[in-house]
């Protein structure tokens, strides 16, 4: 076997490397992914096997994303003219992720850890659930959590993603009302009475509250109230204030992302969270600052409102893959 091509590999392996590697591609990776990857490559010998064929397909599909516009579309036209296979396609073009929507882009929508999870969405799905003690707890896309209800602590642990829970009064609690918890990456916050939306991201856990207060509980450390109208990012150095958020953080449980003075590449970035494929930024144009209200379930009609707006070119190569330049 050769150890460099995907060839010989077994598909139900090749398609756990994309898997991994979409999740790791994706922005949001915590250092628990990473781990849980490595473990997975370790298993055994054919996992690292294929890991590293998509390693080698995956550059190269990235020297495609940077090449003029006309070459690329020329190379993926070819592509799709042709009722190749994934195998194929990683033959012909050298890439990996941008084939994966065919195929391996659906496992990025339901991690394995999301299979086990009491509650989970996958990419561009947001859902809503009542609790037995009369919380609301809506998930954001691609999220997951696990909760679990005592007689003295109600607790939401945050796998991954994005939550916003408006808390019940528990008034069938057996034994009184009990403490609600969100358990996060890097902090347990604790609800008094209020409504507010954690997210775990790259950088650490976001906590923005809306009303009421939470309480941020992290080792070693007093705990900090973070009263309505605030904004907390919180990682392993510390809890930090946010105060001029260039994003509302939770004005996407009204379907909505509102923007004020966002540099463009993160603009993209945080659309593509809601979409299945590839949406890049030309460098030249990543620092644009970008101030407006898009609507998630129409990610294709904003970047259009983009373009008609700034002085942007919308290229869609394939459904599955989209990049932004200069006009």
């Amino acid at each position: 076997m050769n150890a460099n091509s995907p060839d010989d590999l077994p598909d139900a392996v090749l398609d756990q490397a994309i898997g991994w590697l979409v999740r790791l591609q994706s922005g949001y990776a915590d250092e628990y992914t990473q781990a849980a990857c490595l473990q997975w490559r370790h298993a055994h010998p054919l996992h690292e096997t294929a890991w590293q064929a998509l390693q080698t397909s995956e550059s190269a599909f990235r020297r495609l994303a940077e090449a003029p516009g006309s070459v690329a579309q020329d190379a993926l036209q070819r592509l799709q003219g042709k009722r190749h296979g994934r195998r194929q396609a990683l033959k012909m073009l050298g890439f990996g992720v941008a084939i994966t929507g065919l195929g391996g882009w659906g496992l990025r929508e339901h991690a394995p850890a999301d299979w086990a999870s009491d509650y989970s969405t996958g990419v561009g799905e947001r859902r809503q659930f009542l609790l037995s003690d009369g919380t609301r707890l809506q998930l954001n896309t691609s999220s997951a959590v696990d909760v679990r209800f005592s007689k003295q602590r109600r607790t939401v642990q945050l796998l991954r993603g994005e939550i916003f829970i408006d808390t019940g009064k528990d008034i069938a609690a057996p034994e009184g009302y009990r403490s609600l918890w969100v358990d996060s990456r890097h902090a347990q916050l604790q609800a008094i009475g209020t409504a507010f939306g954690v997210r775990e991201e790259a950088r650490g856990t976001r906590l923005r509250v809306e009303g009421g207060i939470v309480a941020i509980h992290r080792a070693g450390s007093q705990p900090i109230r973070v009263l309505a109208g605030e904004e907390y990012l919180i990682s392993a150095d510390g809890s930090h204030n946010v105060v001029s958020p260039a994003m509302n953080s939770s004005a996407w449980t009204q379907g909505l992302l509102v923007a004020k003075r966002m540099r463009l590449a993160e603009l993209l970035a945080e659309l593509a969270r809601y979409r299945h494929g590839w949406l890049s930024c030309d460098p030249a144009i990543a620092g644009l600052e970008v101030s407006g209200v898009f609507q998630l379930d129409h990610i294709d009609q904003a970047l259009d409102a983009l373009g008609d707006s700034m002085p942007l070119r919308i290229q869609r190569f394939t459904p599955l893959w989209t990049r932004v330049t200069a006009r």
